[in-house]
This record gives C-alpha cells, structure tokens and sequence, in this order.
C-alpha cells in the first residue's frame, strides 16, 4: 500500500497538470460548442444547431479545412524528412564537436512556440530583414503572411523551426540507443 501512495504521490503533478490543462478544457470546450455563449451571459444550449451551421452555411469552414489539410499533406512529410536528413547529417559528425552540433539543431525546440511565432512575423514582415535582403538583390518580396499564395509556404517554414524533437528520436534510433 506504501508503494502505491509513493507512486500516486509522484504522479500527482502530472495527473493534476493533466486534469487541469488538458483534459477540462476538452471538455468544456465540447459542452460549449452545443450551446450559444458569449462570455458576458449564461450558456443556453442549442443543440446540433452551431454544427448545422458549420457544415452548411459557414463560409469559412470548407476554406479553413481545405487550407488544413494542405498544411498537414505538405508540412508534414517536409518536417520528417529535413529531421530525418538532419539526424543522418549528424550521425556521421564525430569527436568533441557532435554534441555541440546536435545542440545547435535541437535548440530550437526549447524557445516556446508563441517566441519562435514572434520571431518569424518580425522576420517575414514586409519590411523585415528577409524582405530587406531580397530587396537589395532586387528579388520578388513576397507577403509573406498577408497574402493567401505565400502564406502557406511561411507557415511550413515556421513549422521546420521545431524538428528538433523528431530528429532527436531519429538520431537516438540511427545511433542504436
């Protein structure tokens, strides 16, 4: 009984951490999508009628699923490729520098998703560094994030930022670990 009170007991952060952050908000977010709520009233359930809507008269909603799937077809492979690439790249880097090298692509990862965001709308603004750079070789400068048919291809490249994660699992997987 002991041993189970000591598991349940370095369990508990995570299980509190799961209930709280992961598991409620899934299920609030499930309750509130049967009813019309506006955060200043309350809730009052209507059904099937906000899904009703969305498959038939929300102009956006095909728009959006379209635009997801094309995300999820072409960013993901593109990720398990470069990781894959990547991983391999650095399997054959021998000697004191491969642990710095293996930190450097997997650094990434650790900056927060909102900072790495921040990071590339400052990077890809029309008049960022990038946008400068091809100016001044006198290049096409795309809107990178406001117009629809580059769009796309920005966020992909947001999305390379954190392969670190996947590359490490390749790395492990190529060095026999």
């Amino acid at each position: 009984m002991r041993r189970y009170l000591v598991v349940a007991a370095f369990m508990s952060p995570w299980a509190v951490g799961f209930f709280l952050f992961y598991l409620y908000p899934m299920l609030a977010s499930l309750y509130f999508s049967f009813t019309q709520y506006d955060l200043l009233s309350q809730p009052r359930w209507t059904g099937l009628s906000n899904y009703k809507y969305m498959f038939t008269n929300d102009p956006s909603f095909w728009l959006a699923m379209r635009n997801t799937v094309w995300i999820v077809v072409i960013s993901t492979p593109i990720q398990v490729i470069f990781a894959m690439a990547t991983a391999m790249v650095l399997t054959r880097v021998q000697g004191r520098g491969a642990s710095i090298y293996r930190t450097i692509f997997f650094a990434p990862t650790m900056v927060p998703a909102v900072a790495a965001t921040l990071g590339f709308l400052f990077l890809l603004n029309p008049s960022g560094p990038i946008d400068r750079m091809l100016g001044f070789f006198h290049l096409p400068q795309p809107l990178w994030f406001h117009d629809p048919s580059t769009s796309k291809p920005g966020l992909v490249l947001l999305a390379m930022w954190g392969i670190g994660n996947t590359m490490i699992i390749f790395l492990a997987s190529l060095l026999d670990v």
